[in-house]
């Protein structure tokens, strides 16, 4: 049997705007919530706090599709 070629985020569910996404980066696991979405991303609003985590100087980031998890 031949392996698949397809990529395994293929039928992955993409974010809307106002969903809530997990993801993880520097070891951490971040919810946020998506703000804008873009063909191969989505900009994700993050709490401070994560952000100070993170060391990054806004509470807003960008994340592939193919790096979260859109949350129920």
């Amino acid at each position: 049997m031949e392996a698949s070629s397809k990529n395994v985020f293929e039928n992955k569910k993409v974010a809307k705007i106002g969903d809530k996404v997990i993801f993880t980066r520097q070891g951490y696991s971040i919810v946020g919530k998506v703000t804008i979405v873009k063909e191969e991303s989505v900009i994700v609003y993050i709490s401070n706090m994560d952000a100070k985590r993170l060391k990054i100087d806004t509470p807003v980031t960008v994340v592939a599709h193919k790096n979260y998890k859109v949350l129920s």
